[in-house]
């Protein structure tokens, strides 16, 4: 008799060969389907392509990656520090084929980990690397080993705890750097940022021919190192005060890079008495000028001692308040030949808010940036920003120095004001802005009233009116009043029947603007261009309008507000 326990135990030979057979012919079938997908996939439009178009694409691939390889926080989006390579390697075998025997789709190392780095050395040969590390931490467990290959890097991006700063430094003085173009770094925020100290002169041994680009952050150069004398950008943000160099020493490094293109800096330089021993400092191809945290006299030593392109665009963040006066100091040593032939400014672009006043000019109709630092982005020629003193600054400032820049024909003015703008700020822009023809006001739930009052106030005669070229009106976040869409559509036939009509008028999240109202404005302008934007201002506890002129509680800062008003 058998067991149960035995008689599992037992399998017929007749059921395991039928079995095996069954296996066999599975791995048959999936081999046949292999085959069959490989001749599929290589009769595609994209498998005939040629190596080296693919290559092509997948450098493109990589390089895209590698800007998006961190987000807000600086963290890497691969797990685990994956090359982005990987990618394209795990997507058929043609193309794993393409990619390894592609050197420079290896040379992109963006934040990799310590675990890739020799596969990526290896993979790829003698390839120009390009080395971006913009999280600390990642660099951390590298330093050594990356930076091993400085010989072989071309652009170098680095981002520091200020703890291994030195560790870092001693790297970088270890080898030469012949390929080096473009060297980047930056220093995290801690505690102990005291430790930083300049870069020395023994940095790349002093052997980088052909860097161009230097930006650095937290940290400095030695003012008076050679090894900066080739370059086109050099970019300094906040570097410490104990980096602060003389104007002297500033105007030395600055005689030693006469190719300089680009030029950013923090700029509360030391005073030094012996800048008057030098002449003029060359700066003939420089594009692009910036100086932060500097002072009005700060920037008249330096800018007497440059000379500069004509059209070169500058932008200064001042550290203080200034008068006219400092404005007139200031516009004379960046325009000391104001006869000469230069870019027309025909835009004037003002911020004005509880904190600071921003003045920008542009050489074009539209502004194509609003930062301070992105002058080389667009065609603002000198941009000003400046803290507020609320007792003293009028924002009519703006226009006083509007007339000190030469070769002005503005046409076309942009606000956005946090402030409440009165009759009195429209009528000191009438009066130097005669070619002005387009108003583009944003005025952050802030009313339109003083604009309104201006051009209400305008005399019978032709003369007397205000903005006589101006033809289009552009209204953004704007708080209107009842009666003002009324108001507005009586100025523009008043200023019809003297034959300056306003042709364009463009409506863009304004409050209290109905439908009738806009209907009104219709009648009267051939182009009116409305969101359709009509929330009304009412008190959510008795529904009345709040509007200033229904004597809600709401209202424009008033004109007896010495705080906002320029009276």
């Amino acid at each position: 008799m058998i067991t149960r326990s035995a008689s599992l135990d037992v399998i017929p030979k007749s059921r395991t060969a039928f079995v095996e057979q069954l296996d066999e012919d599975i791995a048959a079938l999936a081999e046949s389907l292999r085959i069959l997908r490989s001749r599929r996939n290589a009769a595609v439009f994209i498998s005939c392509l040629p190596s080296e178009i693919l290559a092509t694409i997948f450098t493109h691939i990589v390089e895209e990656e590698s800007f998006k390889s961190y987000v807000n926080t600086g963290t890497p989006t691969r797990r685990c520090g994956a090359p982005t390579p990987m990618i394209v390697t795990h997507v058929c075998r043609q193309w794993r084929q393409v990619a390894l025997e592609c050197p420079t789709l290896w040379a992109f190392i963006d934040c990799v980990h310590v675990d890739w780095l020799s596969i990526m050395f290896q993979r790829s040969k003698k390839a120009a690397l390009v080395v971006t590390y913009s999280a600390p931490l990642s660099l951390i467990h590298c330093v050594e080993q990356l930076l091993s290959q400085l010989p072989r890097i071309k652009v170098l991006q680095l981002c520091s705890f200020p703890s291994d700063v030195n560790r870092i430094f001693h790297c970088l003085s270890s080898q030469p750097a012949p390929l080096l173009q473009i060297f980047k770094f930056s220093v995290m925020e801690g505690r102990h940022l005291g430790i930083v100290k300049p870069i020395s002169d023994a940095i790349f041994q002093g052997r980088a021919p052909q860097l161009r680009s230097v930006e650095l952050m937290q940290c400095t150069f030695s003012w008076t190192s050679c090894i900066f004398s080739g370059l086109r950008t050099l970019a300094l943000r906040r570097i410490g005060s104990s980096s602060y160099p003389t104007l002297s020493q500033l105007l030395s490094a600055l005689r030693r890079m006469p190719g300089l293109e680009l030029l950013m800096l923090e700029l509360p330089c030391r005073n030094s008495g012996d800048t008057e021993l030098f002449d003029h400092v060359p700066l003939t191809q420089l594009k692009n000028i910036a100086l932060d945290a500097c002072t009005i006299p700060t920037a008249v030593s330096l800018f007497s001692h440059l000379v500069l392109p004509v059209d070169v665009g500058i932008a200064l963040n001042l550290a203080q308040s200034e008068s006219p006066e400092g404005f007139s100091n200031l516009f004379s040593v960046i325009y000391k030949n104001p006869d000469e032939s230069g870019p027309v400014m025909r835009s004037l672009g003002v911020s004005l808010t509880f904190q600071t006043f921003r003045v920008q000019f542009s050489t074009s109709m539209t502004f194509k940036s609003e930062d301070l630092w992105k002058t080389r982005d667009g065609d603002i020629s000198l941009s000003i920003q400046f803290e507020r003193d609320t007792s003293t600054t009028n924002p009519t400032i703006v226009f006083d120095m509007c007339r000190m820049v030469p070769h002005r024909k503005i046409q076309s003015l942009f606000v956005s004001s946090y402030l409440h703008l009165t009759e009195n700020f429209w009528h000191a822009g009438s009066a130097d802005l005669l070619e002005l023809e387009s108003i583009h006001l944003k005025s952050a739930s802030i009313g339109v009233g003083g604009l309104i009052a201006a051009l209400q106030s305008e005399g019978a005669q032709s003369s007397d009116i205000i903005y006589p070229s101006l033809h289009a009106l552009e209204l953004d976040n704007i708080d209107f009043a009842c009666d003002e869409p009324q108001a507005l559509r009586d100025i523009v036939i008043k200023r019809a029947k003297h034959g300056i009509g306003i042709h364009r008028l463009r409506l863009a999240k304004c409050y209290n603007l109905m439908n009738d109202g806009v209907q009104l404005l219709r009648e009267v302008v051939a182009d009116v261009d409305w969101d359709g934007h009509s929330v009304p201002l009412t008190d959510p506890f008795n529904g009345r309008c709040c509007c200033a002129s229904c004597g809600g509680e709401y209202s424009d800062y008033s004109d007896d507000d010495d705080t906002n008003s320029e009276d």
